[in-house]
């Protein structure tokens, strides 16, 4: 799935807006890279193209017990670790790497990882120095105190903080405050009293009830505790804003002074958590600091009044062993996979140490990691040709918004402007962070984790009041994914993604643009959906829209809504339309206008059909194929409680069903379930 990124760290970059007078012509492929035994032709593509186009592969490819879904996104992941496989264990083993590089503590962290027997032999000894402090603490500046420590390395819960883009004007890198302070995906997991939630939350209280006793703690005691947990972090979930309500920008953003911040929270010393953090200076908030939600700040100030000092322990306790769970031995990862994977997700089995072992490496220097994997997977013709299908899906784009219909002159010319400032980056950075401070030995895998979190965090707080990086990505070159971020007003598309199924240089172009095209004109229209089409061309929250246009949006993103949250995902849970409109819009015009792409590149061009197939099907093969997954019951209620995106299948019916080209190239009809008739069709891009 694809990912947008509205809060992202930084300012737009306007690199090469290049403007094509037309359309540049990919060469034409005609060999075949498509595997017609994926398809079930024994249904109509017309009443079920999901299963028409991917039938066969569902059935013949079960989920692993080690997986809680199974895609052709989990195929290239899988492909893509086996890469960074033996750049790991390269580095570990090689004994005349060099002092100091990015590759020998890339080495000592996977070796550490792999090395199951000292974890096993040093149970929860690497948490007892932390432990200690918290036992230590007396008062409530004490509190504060170690609550500051513990953020310094990603622990403590309570909120978020980091240095991000001021929404209202791009060129300043500012300090961002954000909700937080609960473990489950989302509030409704706290609030909800049906059965499904009642039975998750008692699975909850029985995870930290373990972990508790895994600290030492006798059963009445961990069960105690497990109490304590949950009722602060109900307070949290209730103070805090739903998914849906945060996908309006405006009501996220609260700029505030220094001094106002602490007088919404007098009882909290930020002077503490700012000191530890490195943060002292307060010339760094002259510019201000945005705080997401003003409410949920305030009822954390009353809890640290209300709450006692031993619940609060209690609940450092909880963050400090709950973040560590799956880098400790393995009674503790046991209980981490028990519920974060077995309960949420229905994984059955742990994946292999390997692998996990690779996760863990690159939650702390995934970019380091991924220059060796570009190195080794990504070559400039690739990203040449990309280049070439993104010019082309762009000019796609500006004709369909010259001749849109329900835009005003004055808002077109505003929205062909911020599409003419669009950055694209692909394949991986230019300008690799800065890892030689970092230190790491053989000794502990928790403190040299500890360590690499305490060096990104101040990677990350360096930014505030310096000019904006220009060249950072917000996603490692290894990740299958892709992502725009409207306060970037950028589209980014890693070396990972940059492969089969999503984009071949061999195949012909209906199976690429049907792919990576898809994927490219997708965050593409991300800037123009209810979110994105609120920042303008420079990356800042602004209002380019004439009243009337904002109405005809709503009016069609409105029916978007009410398709979506008519399907069922999976028992009688539906699919939440608001919650992921701008997903589904994106979709929606991704298909729509890399079609008009590849019709674009097909000018001139006698393709003869491959495979029994047109070009124009096998787009949309191409396009349903990407989409391709088994999922478990239980990844699929998680994903519609708490995901912006549709499950996979609904992906494929609910944008083809509103593309007329995908009605003509399979003869379908009005009535037919994959085709929805003039009155329900929306097209908004």
């Amino acid at each position: 799935m694809m990912t947008k990124i509205k809060k992202i760290y930084f300012i737009i970059i306007v690199l090469f807006s290049i403007f094509w007078s037309g359309t540049v012509r990919l060469q034409v492929k005609t060999g075949s890279a498509l595997d017609l035994n994926d398809l079930n032709t024994t249904v109509d593509p017309n009443v079920d193209f999901y299963e028409y186009s991917n039938g066969n592969w569902l059935k013949n490819n079960p989920i692993p017990p080690e997986y809680s879904s199974w895609s052709s996104w989990s195929e290239i992941r899988n492909e893509n670790k086996e890469i960074l496989k033996k750049i790991l264990e390269s580095a570990s083993k090689d004994k005349n790497v060099s002092q100091g590089s990015n590759r020998k503590k890339l080495g000592d962290l996977y070796y550490m990882a792999m090395d199951t027997v000292t974890l096993e032999k040093e149970g929860i000894s690497p948490l007892k120095n932390d432990l200690a402090k918290i036992d230590a603490i007396g008062s409530r500046e004490d509190f504060l105190k170690v609550f500051a420590y513990m953020k310094s390395f990603g622990s403590g819960g309570l909120f978020r903080l980091s240095a991000g883009q001021d929404d209202k004007n791009s060129n300043n890198v500012i300090l961002n405050l954000f909700q937080g302070g609960t473990s489950l995906p989302e509030k409704d997991y706290y609030l909800k009293e049906d059965e499904k939630s009642k039975k998750v939350r008692s699975q909850y209280a029985e995870f930290i009830t373990n972990i508790f006793a895994l600290l030492g703690y006798d059963k009445n005691a961990s069960l105690k505790n497990a109490q304590r947990i949950i009722d602060i972090e109900t307070r949290f979930a209730k103070a805090s804003m739903g998914r849906v309500e945060m996908r309006e920008p405006e009501a996220t953003y609260h700029m505030m002074t220094l001094d106002e911040v602490k007088s919404l929270t007098p009882d909290f010393s930020w002077d503490i958590l700012f000191g530890e953090l490195g943060l002292a200076d307060r010339s760094l908030f002259d510019k201000g600091i945005i705080v997401g939600q003003p409410e949920f700040f305030k009822e954390l100030n009353r809890m640290i009044s209300d709450v006692s000092l031993d619940d609060w322990k209690i609940y450092l306790k909880w963050n400090l062993a709950r973040s560590a769970s799956n880098k400790l031995n393995s009674a503790f990862e046991d209980e981490n996979f028990n519920f974060n994977s077995k309960v949420l997700r229905g994984t059955e089995q742990k994946d292999l140490r390997w692998k996990r072992s690779i996760d863990i490496v690159e939650s702390v220097m995934g970019e380091p990691l991924g220059k060796l994997f570009a190195e080794e997977r990504f070559s400039p013709d690739t990203k040449t040709k990309a280049l070439v299908m993104v010019e082309n899906i762009k000019t796609a784009f500006r004709e369909r918004l010259k001749v849109n219909e329900w835009m005003s002159e004055a808002t077109k010319k505003e929205a062909l402007k911020k599409l003419s400032l669009f950055t694209v980056k692909i394949g991986y950075t230019d300008k690799w962070k800065d890892y030689s401070g970092l230190q790491t030995d053989r000794n502990s895998l928790y403190e040299n984790l500890k360590n690499a979190a305490v060096y990104n965090l101040k990677l990350n707080f360096d930014k505030i009041g310096k000019p904006v990086n220009k060249d950072e990505w917000f996603i490692t070159p290894q990740t299958v994914n892709a992502y725009y971020s409207a306060s970037k007003n950028e589209i980014v598309f890693p070396a990972g993604i940059m492969q089969p199924p999503f984009f071949d240089p061999d195949a012909d172009d209906a199976l690429n643009y049907g792919g990576i095209g898809a994927v490219i004109a997708h965050e593409i229209t991300h800037g123009f959906d209810d979110q994105g089409r609120k920042f303008d061309g420079e990356g800042n929250l602004k209002d380019w829209w004439t009243e009337s246009d904002s109405k005809n949006f709503k009016e069609r993103a409105d029916k978007l809504v009410k398709q979506y949250s008519g399907y069922v995902a999976t028992d009688s849970l539906h699919i939440n339309g608001e919650l992921t409109l701008g997903e589904n819009i994106a979709d929606l015009g991704g298909a729509l206008i890399a079609y008009d792409a590849l019709q674009n590149s097909l000018k001139g061009k006698d393709i003869k059909q491959i495979d029994g197939f047109t070009q124009q099907q096998r787009y949309f093969l191409a396009f349903s194929r990407i989409w391709k997954s088994n999922m478990r019951p239980e990844v699929i209620r998680l994903l519609v409680n708490s995901d912006t995106h549709s499950p996979n299948k609904f992906r494929v019916k609910g944008t083809l069903s509103n593309v007329p080209s995908f009605k003509d190239a399979f003869s379908g009809k009005d009535g037919d379930p994959m085709i929805n008739d003039i009155t329900k069709r929306v097209v908004i891009w």
